[in-house]
């Protein structure tokens, strides 16, 4: 391939598309993960006289955390693809703010009838104007119209149903698809839940009653290691015949911070900067023609989150929070630490509004909860770029 063809063609990167990039790198457990769970619910695994499994049961609601741009809706994506690929019926809902009116619920359900006039007849069928706090009349209608789609969907095949930023949907529908998914797992049906939410996810999730959900299936993602994050930057040129300098890709992975929207966005920026004739290879000279435009692109992320954060008065308990992790260095610093720090330093603070803080920094990537109590840096030229504007020394 030409050097001007490859720059005519399609970028391979995809920052903040929500769309798989040309080259997925790591995350292969999480990968096995959904693949089990959609090979243990796949058409060749039901029995054919009622619908059900032949053996077992399908894997208990799955859990996808992680901060904002490290991949969340890329898993969501391949799963929903891998799926469809393997005629598994696939209801997704990706906007649910206005669950607790009834509209989202009804894009769900319309997703789960498909094309089926007799299923979409039902969903008509089902009263969704749920009030503020659901319960009564209303939600038990609304409950048991939910069961009656899914059940009817399952007997025809295989259904996922993939629900990206669950932490917004109202709690007391949450818990009745839920606790009716789990339900329908332990009577065999082949039925795949996966819910994708912030850090966040964890603390709404504690608020729901479900035993159940304490045995789920967790993926907690974050940054990628750094062979990863090289690979990511790598393969998509050198797919194309294009030559990666070795110190060329140092510089291109030391503008990343093994953080997945960056890694797409240095490798979008770079692709860009391809001349259209000539050169087939990704020098220092190059990179450095696309780093303005890195660093513009950087800046603008870290100020939409900074003012986001500045908004919610936020600012002053992340700096907080940063002096307690810096002064650890490296060595773990436990979730409750973080909270009695935060009451210490602040008269007043309710132990309920610390943990509703952490959550918070949490959501807006300025700190990490990994597999288990233990807090780290989100991403760490963000954690830099927060302290360096309250000292009014960012560049």
């Amino acid at each position: 391939m030409a050097a001007s063809t490859a720059k005519q063609s399609k970028n391979p990167f995809t920052p903040g598309a929500g769309t798989l990039p040309d080259h997925v790198a790591g995350r292969t457990a999480e990968f096995k993960l959904l693949e089990r769970a959609l090979q243990g619910i796949a058409p060749s695994e039901i029995r054919e006289d009622n619908g059900r499994l032949k053996k077992g049961t399908s894997m208990t609601p799955i859990s996808l955390t992680g901060p904002r741009g490290v991949g969340k809706t890329l898993l969501l994506t391949w799963m929903q693809e891998r799926a469809e690929e393997m005629e598994i019926h696939v209801a997704r809902l990706t906007h649910a703010k206005d669950l607790v009116a009834g509209d989202a619920l009804g894009r769900l359900l319309k997703k789960m009838a498909g094309d089926d006039a007799s299923l979409l007849k039902m969903v008509k069928g089902i009263n969704l104007s749920v009030g503020p706090l659901g319960g009564g009349v209303q939600l038990s209608e609304a409950s048991q119209g939910y069961e009656q789609l899914l059940r009817a969907r399952l007997s025809q095949g295989p259904v996922a149903v993939l629900m990206d930023e669950a932490h917004h949907y109202e709690e007391n529908i949450m818990g009745f698809m839920l606790q009716i998914g789990q339900q329908l797992i332990a009577e065999k049906y082949p039925l795949v839940m996966l819910l994708a939410g912030t850090p966040d996810l964890r603390s709404y999730l504690m608020k729901i009653e479900a035993t159940f959900l304490a045995r789920r299936e967790r993926i907690n993602i974050n940054l990628l290691a750094t062979k990863e994050s090289k690979e990511a930057l790598r393969e998509p040129f050198a797919k194309r015949g294009i030559e990666v300098e070795p110190e060329a890709l140092e510089m291109m992975w030391g503008m990343t911070d093994n953080y997945p929207f960056f890694v797409q966005l240095v490798g979008a920026e770079v692709w860009e900067a391809l001349p259209e004739k000539g050169k087939r290879r990704v020098d220092v000279a190059l990179v450095e023609q696309a780093q303005a435009g890195i660093s513009r692109k950087r800046r603008i992320f870290y100020s939409d989150i900074y003012e986001e954060m500045d908004d919610k008065d936020l600012t002053k308990y992340a700096l907080q929070v940063a002096e307690v992790i810096t002064r650890q260095q490296g060595a773990p610093v436990k979730k409750k630490d973080i909270r009695l720090a935060l009451l210490r330093e602040n008269s007043g603070l309710k132990a309920e509004e610390a943990k509703k803080i952490i959550d918070r920094l949490q959501w807006l990537g300025f700190i990490w909860q990994g597999d288990e109590s233990y807090m780290e840096v989100g991403i760490p030229s963000f954690f830099t770029y927060v302290q360096e504007m309250e000292q009014g020394t960012v560049k």
